[in-house]
């Protein structure tokens, strides 16, 4: 298996960790109004991950916790954005730039030559950035 086929699916993968981090820190603070939101994009995203795990792991890959240092400025961002403000339908906006930044993610993965050549990898990436898709025409732009 081509090692960037396996780069480009951590990379999603990576990605999607980053996101669940700031909305898991966001739904512990965040007002009762958006909490079935952020539920619904936690859930969504949380099996996105599983998912990529098992594809990973059939590829005899390690899924060593697959996170990096934006995972935690999701995080700081979410706090410092609570302790100056409520975080209520305002974030919601913010919420939608970045599920279409990790919409992006997806992109990038499925214009790799490898991906696109394995057909259940990139399956997978092609339905759950429909579903991503999907999420971002619910969330408003401002």
């Amino acid at each position: 298996m081509s090692q960037r086929m396996t780069d480009a699916l951590h990379d999603v993968h990576t990605a999607t960790n980053d996101v669940l981090k700031g909305y898991r820190e966001m739904s512990a603070r965040a007002e009762p109004e958006i909490q079935t939101v952020l539920a619904r994009l936690i859930a969504m995203h949380e099996k996105h991950a599983a998912e990529h795990v098992a594809e990973l792991k059939l590829l005899r890959e390690s899924v060593q916790d697959d996170s990096s240092i934006q995972g935690t400025v999701n995080k700081v961002v979410v706090i410092l954005r609570d302790w100056l403000t409520d975080l209520d339908r305002d974030v919601l906006p913010a919420v939608r730039d970045g599920e279409e930044a990790l919409r992006n993610e997806y992109g990038k993965a499925l214009q790799n030559e490898q991906v696109a050549a394995n057909a259940a990898v990139a399956q997978m990436l092609r339905a759950q950035m429909d579903a991503i898709t999907t999420e971002i025409a619910r969330l408003p732009k401002n």
